[in-house]
C-alpha cells in the first residue's frame, strides 16, 4: 500500500511540476501565493506551531502582528516552492538578473584559499535558490540534505539541484564526503537551524537554548575551512538579495568541545540577526525548541 502512495505522490509532483514549468514566471509566482495561502488555511497544526514560536521568540509582538508574519511565512514558501520546480528552467542569465549579492567577493576570496568553503545559512528565504546562484557564479557546491520518505520524490528533488549544478550528499552518511568534497575545494551547503535532538549543544537562540547540530563547527574547525553564512531575502518581482558574511574563527584552534559550542553560538547569533530583522522569512513551522535541556 505504502508502495502505490508513494507512486500517487510522485505522479502528482511531477504533474503540478510539468504544469507550473509551462507558465509565465508572473503567474507561477501567484500560484505559489496561492500554495501559501492553502497550508496557511489547511494544515492548522503547522499554523499553531508557527504562532507559538513567534509568541515565545517575540513576546512584544501583538496576535495580530504574529498571525500576519506567520501568514507572510506560508506564502513565502509557497513561491520557494514554485521557484524550486522551475529550477529546471533558470539558466545563468536568469539567475543573474533575479539573484543579487550585495558582497559576492566574500565568496570569491572563500575559495582562494583552497580548503574549502562551509556554505551555512538556515530554512530562511529561498535557500535553495542562494545555493543554485552559488554555484552558478562557478563555484562547485555539494548540498547536505536529509532524504524524503518517499524516495521517488527524493530523486525528483536532487535531480533538480543537479539542473543548477549542484550535488546532493543524504543527512547522516556525509561525513567522509564533506571531508573529500572540501579537501576538493567545493563547496558544502548546510542548514543548521533545526532541533538536533540529543545529539545537537545547546546555544541560545532568538533567546532560548536550542539543541543545534555540532557538524558546521567541527568541519569548519578541524578542515580550516571558512564558513561563509549567507541569507537571502525576496523582493518584488521575483527578485532576491543574497547577503553575505564570514563567520570569522581564526581565533579557535582546533575542534574541541568548548570551541565548537563557541563557533555554534557564533553561526547561531549571525541567523539570529536574519531572522529578527525579516521574521516572515524564516521557517517558524518546524519544532525548533523540541529539545530541552535535561537540567529542565
Amino acid at each position: 500500500m505504502k508502495k502505490y502512495q508513494n507512486y500517487i505522490e510522485y505522479a502528482l509532483v511531477k504533474a503540478l511540476a510539468a504544469f507550473i514549468k509551462i507558465l509565465p514566471f508572473p503567474i507561477a509566482l501567484a500560484y505559489g501565493k496561492c500554495l501559501g495561502y492553502l497550508f496557511y488555511y489547511f494544515i492548522p497544526i503547522r499554523k499553531k506551531v508557527s504562532i507559538l514560536n513567534l509568541q515565545n521568540s517575540f513576546p512584544e509582538k501583538t496576535e495580530k502582528e504574529i498571525k500576519k508574519i506567520v501568514r507572510s511565512t506560508f506564502l513565502n514558501f509557497g513561491q520557494m516552492i514554485i521557484e524550486f520546480i522551475r529550477f529546471p528552467n533558470m539558466d545563468k542569465n536568469y539567475l543573474e538578473n533575479k539573484v543579487i549579492f550585495d558582497n559576492p567577493e566574500l565568496i570569491k576570496q572563500a575559495y582562494s584559499q583552497k580548503n574549502g568553503v562551509i556554505c551555512l545559512s538556515g530554512h530562511f528565504g529561498n535557500w535553495e535558490l542562494m545555493a543554485a546562484a552559488i554555484s552558478q557564479l562557478g563555484f562547485p557546491m555539494v548540498a547536505i540534505a536529509k532524504e524524503q520518505r518517499n524516495k521517488l520524490v527524493d530523486r525528483l528533488i536532487s535531480l533538480h539541484r543537479a539542473s543548477q549544478g549542484i550535488a546532493t550528499m543524504t543527512l547522516g552518511i556525509a561525513l567522509r564526503g564533506v571531508m573529500k568534497s572540501l579537501r576538493a575545494n567545493k563547496g558544502v551547503a548546510i542548514l543548521a537551524d533545526q532541533d538536533a535532538g540529543r545529539e545537537g549543544i545547546f546555544v541560545d537562540f532568538l533567546g532560548r537554548p536550542s539543541s543545534t547540530a555540532q557538524g558546521p563547527a567541527m568541519f569548519a574547525l578541524k578542515t580550516k575551512a571558512p564558513i561563509i553564512f549567507g541569507c537571502v531575502v525576496r523582493g518584488e518581482k521575483g527578485k532576491h538579495t543574497v547577503y553575505l558574511k564570514q563567520i570569522d574563527h581564526s581565533d579557535l584552534d582546533g575542534p574541541t568541545p568548548e570551541n565548537i559550542h563557541i563557533l555554534t553560538q557564533r553561526h547561531a547569533k549571525a541567523l539570529e540577526e536574519f531572522v529578527t530583522k525579516w521574521p516572515d522569512h524564516w521557517f517558524w513551522m518546524h519544532k525548533r525548541w523540541k529539545t530541552k535541556p535535561q537540567n529542565d
